[in-house]
């Protein structure tokens, strides 16, 4: 027992210093200045992370001033979000809230963010050593599973999405019951408690737990034999009562989740599936991305960055046919590569993308889109199923006594073909403006008041500006979902203008109604920040101020007075900040040098 937690805690040790040295290089350095990770494209760098620091601190505040965690009314005032609706990790916010009061919520990110893929492939480690029987090769099923492309993938920005190292000892959990080494108490409490912090983790992972554990229940009793089944059909019963707890657990979340409105319900996702080229064509986060060819297929693969988590590589598809080849009548090897390929083919969605193309193909996941819960999930995020099951054959695969060299050679070339770019932005600076920190924020924004926080949303930073002013103000908006209230949405063409792209129609009626309905009292403008603000701000008529990094533009009464929201000139007004090129192509616009602007020290 001594060795085996000694080999446990050596591993551990082991992918954490690998996390930090492929993902935390640059965070390391100021833990509390800069986030793990970067965005989808350079004017995105951060803002998901902006999110997750955003609930870290949420989540921490909502226990010092007994808020309800759930119902958010310091972002989209007046209506507020619904947070059971949103990638908000209330699970971990809530266990790590001692973490974020001593050290803030970006250092407490960071170390979440580090953690997830370490955390994994130990679990994944656990998992893959009870089946092999050999430490060695559980070492590179967690290697594998922690650090090839689903997770190197989503510790890019997607902190909800990387923290899955549950799944594993889910699995572990399920084969000690099944081999008698737990009680049915201890395995349905155990399992059930496991399965509700998935929950409150990421209902997203929670449900598709549920679905691929249903698979595995059904392949493990077609490929059992007959004698063994009535034991798989018990322990799948077993893994029911467990869930049953689970869901107890998640009642509240299930509550809120249920009472209200959810804001994505018109949103498909079953297009979001994996590039099938994606399997041998890796993304820009994988070094091989660089090769001239390679690079020159992978930007035109489906999906952005963070949605192409399927390669493989040749390597390793190759080793896993030889697994397949060579363990043909292992019942676990038919097992497991019939577990990969059925997740493979799940995870492509609807229909199938090729090189970037819809092939029309309509695909299995199309029959299965309007299921509860998995109709809000991204199919190509499925491949987290394939990335286990190929860890545990990998491992099996090395732990046969013959050919050891062979073996690990094979499987040197596959970590190669697997290995990250270590040239790649792996740490974004957080944008922290001197007002958000200046004790004179008071002055320029009343304390409880309503912030248009410019450019808007994911467009801009204002996540991390509320955060740093310790909530000191409510936000017009915000960004913590792919779609905003129902109140909101009325504006949409507007909510794009002011986050810095192309504006359509006559926006002066417009952007007074929206100051209205928020009852936006100040409106903040970053400092440089790229957009069409002239022609976009000058119906208020209001001069700002340049203080701190920010033009701030003093409404007075809420929303503004009834009198300031004037048709449009084809002059800019007096005072308006200079326009900046647009992120949007195609865009730009110059506000001559003559108008200034008074500013306060």
């Amino acid at each position: 027992m001594s060795g085996s937690l000694t080999q446990a805690l050596a591993a551990l040790a082991g992918y954490c210093a690998l996390s930090a040295l492929l993902y935390g290089r640059k965070a390391l350095g100021g833990l509390g200045h800069t986030v793990v990770g970067f965005g989808q494209a350079p004017p995105f760098y951060g803002h998901d992370q902006s999110a997750y620091v955003w609930s870290l601190a949420w989540a921490a505040r909502s226990l010092t001033h007994l808020h309800n965690p759930f119902l958010a009314h310091e972002i989209f005032a007046p209506v507020g979000y619904n947070l059971a609706w949103a990638a908000s990790i209330l699970g971990p916010g809530l266990l790590s809230a001692p973490l974020t009061l001593a050290f803030g919520a970006v250092a407490t990110y960071n170390l979440l963010a580090l953690a997830a893929p370490a955390g994994a492939a130990w679990t994944a480690f656990l998992l893959c050593r009870h089946v092999s029987g050999r430490a060695a090769p559980a070492l590179a099923g967690g290697l594998l599973f922690g650090f090839g492309m689903y997770g190197t993938g989503e510790a890019i920005n997607h902190l909800n999405l990387a923290l899955v190292a549950l799944v594993p000892l889910a699995v572990l959990l399920v084969l000690r019951r099944y081999e008698g080494l737990t009680s049915r108490r201890g395995f349905i409490l155990g399992l059930g408690l496991l399965l509700g912090l998935q929950f409150w983790t990421s209902t997203e992972v929670f449900a598709s737990m549920v679905m691929f554990g249903g698979l595995a229940f059904l392949l493990a009793a077609l490929f059992a034999p007959r004698a063994s089944r009535p034991q798989i059909w018990r322990c799948a019963g077993e893994t029911l009562g467990a869930l049953l707890v689970a869901l107890v657990l998640a009642a509240p979340f299930l509550y809120y989740a249920l009472s209200y409105p959810n804001p994505v319900s018109e949103i498909s996702t079953a297009d979001a599936g994996e590039d099938l080229a994606n399997f041998v064509i890796p993304s820009a986060a994988i070094w091989l991305h660089g090769w001239k060819a390679v690079a020159r297929s992978a930007t035109e693969l489906h999906g952005n960055i963070t949605e192409q988590l399927a390669y493989l590589g040749v390597p390793l598809i190759l080793l896993l046919g030889a697994y397949a080849l060579e363990c043909r009548r292992s019942r676990l090897a038919r097992l497991l590569m019939v577990f990969v390929l059925v997740s493979a083919i799940l995870s492509l969605g609807a229909h199938l993308y090729l090189d970037g193309t819809s092939t029309g193909i309509a695909l299995p996941w199309s029959l299965v889109d309007q299921l509860p819960l998995l109709r809000f999930a991204g199919p190509g995020r499925f491949v987290l199923y394939m990335w286990l099951a190929a860890a545990l054959a990998v491992s099996c695969w090395l732990a046969r006594p013959s050919r050891v060299y062979l073996r690990w050679a094979a499987f040197a070339l596959v970590v190669v073909s697997l290995t990250p770019s270590l040239t790649g932005p792996w740490g974004t600076r957080v944008d922290a403006p001197r007002l958000m920190r200046a004790p004179a924020l008071a002055r320029y924004i009343p304390k409880g008041s309503t912030v248009l926080a410019l450019p808007f949303g994911i467009w801009g930073d204002s996540m991390f500006w509320q955060v740093q002013s310790d909530f000191h103000f409510r936000l017009a908006g915000g960004y913590v979902s792919v779609s905003p209230p129902t109140a909101y949405r009325q504006y949409i063409y507007l909510l794009r203008a002011l986050g810095g792209g192309p504006i359509e129609g006559h926006p002066n009626q417009r952007i007074c109604g929206f100051l209205r309905m928020t009852g936006t009292r100040v409106i903040a403008l970053r400092e440089g920040a790229p957009g069409l603000w002239a022609q976009l701000l000058h119906p208020l008529r209001v001069p700002p101020l340049r203080v701190g990094g920010f033009w701030v533009y003093e409404l007075g009464a809420p929303g503004g007075a009834p009198g300031q929201c004037v048709p449009p000139s084809t002059r800019p007004a007096r005072g308006v900040p200079p326009i900046l090129d647009s992120p949007f192509p195609g865009i730009r616009e110059t506000t001559p040098a003559r108008n200034r602007v008074r500013s306060r020290q």
